[in-house]
């Protein structure tokens, strides 16, 4: 029986049959690959499999309340699903037909991401294939297919997504093709209009804020939050742990939408200058204040990162889309004044004192973000990446300590 690992999961490929002669055989391999692996949860690869009968569910669930640990049957045909239906299965398991398999020969790339590329397969469809090193899981991409139809149900504007599929190497979630740009582009092309955009940025986000999720059905943010500090635990003292997530815990509950990802890189302008959000598989659930955690733009703080400045440069020409030819401080002076203009914005009706002191608050955690990317940079020089470490971390916990607890500053109606 072929098993696989991938981060604490274990993918088991059930055989082509299954029935009374041989349920017995089939129980004693399965126990034998789930016996000889530590796994968080569990993945059966149903890719091949043509026929169950109630011998082999019966197998299936005895081992489910056995594990007690999450349990997945993956790529499963449209003829094994209607057996899991009829008997109820689907109600007991989390069961993930196969996908259609498509082809992107010759299908030209429209745009990359984090996670995955995207190609235009006609003129009203692209596919957003994950083909990154880093490994996405079926379930997280069932997840934004949800999300985006669970976002544009609460009337946010996002593209539509229609079906995942399976293009021989990777998984890929179709999408609704967009005639646009990115609002990022349009507004560095659009000067004039920035104010006007930034007020179309600003009603969508607090549309987000205001829009609840059930329990549940989306990470908190708080939580991931809290799980990043195995992260940070070499160079934080105990002491300053317990200041991060002391400030984290004790912002208040929301069961409102936060993007995690809201830049103007994120958001797109059709040709009705109408905003359309895009990329809404990192959504989670918490206050606002997490969305301006990790909203403000950390390479504003920048300049003053001195070990590996040009990869640290390299990566903000990526984000605003300028080439080496020209200047990045023409991109860098334009997110400060968006910046400026989105504060103003969300906060209308605000002092300007009051506006300035919650963009220091959410600066803090932009050092943050500063910290973590001064982390991650090459250890070309480790003495002299630890001093920029040690650097940046101190930066970040004096401003970290100047920000009093949410609940005694964040505005009511809000």
């Amino acid at each position: 029986m072929q098993t696989k690992e991938e981060r604490g999961v274990l993918t088991v490929a059930l055989p082509e049959r299954v029935d009374g002669s041989n349920s017995d055989e089939f129980e004693k391999e399965l126990r034998e690959s789930i016996g000889a692996s530590e796994f968080r949860s569990l993945a059966m690869d149903a890719g091949g499999m043509e026929y169950i009968s109630s011998a082999g569910l019966r197998v299936l669930l005895a081992i489910k309340k056995e594990i007690g640990k999450p349990f997945d049957i993956i790529n499963v045909s449209e003829e094994v699903y209607e057996i899991f239906d009829v008997t109820g299965f689907t109600e007991l398991f989390t069961v993930h037909r196969k996908p259609r398999e498509i082809s992107i020969e010759g299908c030209p790339v429209i745009g990359r991401g984090t996670f995955g590329t995207v190609y235009k397969l006609d003129d009203e469809r692209v596919v957003k294939v994950y083909n990154t090193a880093r490994k996405v899981s079926l379930e997280r991409i069932e997840q934004e297919k949800r999300l985006a139809r669970d976002v544009f149900v609460k009337g946010i504007p996002t593209a539509m997504s229609f079906n995942i599929v399976y293009t021989g190497e990777h998984y890929g979630l179709v999408f609704e093709m967009l005639n646009a740009s990115s609002l990022l582009d349009y507004m560095m092309e659009h000067r004039d209009e920035a104010d006007e955009m930034t007020d179309k940025v600003c009603q969508i986000l607090k549309k987000l804020h205001s829009s609840e999720l059930p329990e549940g059905s989306v990470p908190s943010m708080k939580q991931i939050l809290l799980s990043m500090t195995p992260v940070v635990k070499n160079h934080f003292t105990e002491d300053e742990m317990n200041r991060f997530r002391t400030l984290i815990t004790d912002t208040p509950d929301r069961m409102t939408m936060i993007h995690g990802d809201f830049h103007p890189g994120n958001i797109m302008v059709d040709k009705n200058r109408e905003l359309m959000l895009i990329d809404v598989g990192d959504i989670s659930t918490g206050h606002p204040f997490f969305e301006f955690f990790d909203m403000y733009p950390s390479f504003l703080l920048n300049e003053e990162v001195e070990y590996g400045h040009d990869a640290v440069m390299d990566q903000i020409r990526l984000f605003l889309h300028i080439g080496p030819d020209k200047d990045v401080n023409e991109g860098i002076v334009f997110m400060k004044q968006y910046w400026n203009r989105m504060m103003h914005a969300y906060f209308d009706g605000f002092s300007e004192d009051e506006i300035e002191k919650f963009s220091l608050y959410f600066r803090a955690m932009g050092r943050f973000k500063q910290f973590i990317t001064v982390m991650r940079l090459p250890d070309t020089d480790p003495e002299a990446k630890e001093r920029e470490i040690q650097k940046n971390k101190k930066l970040f916990f004096d401003e970290l300590d100047k920000i009093p607890p949410v609940a005694e500053w964040w505005p009511e109606k809000l």
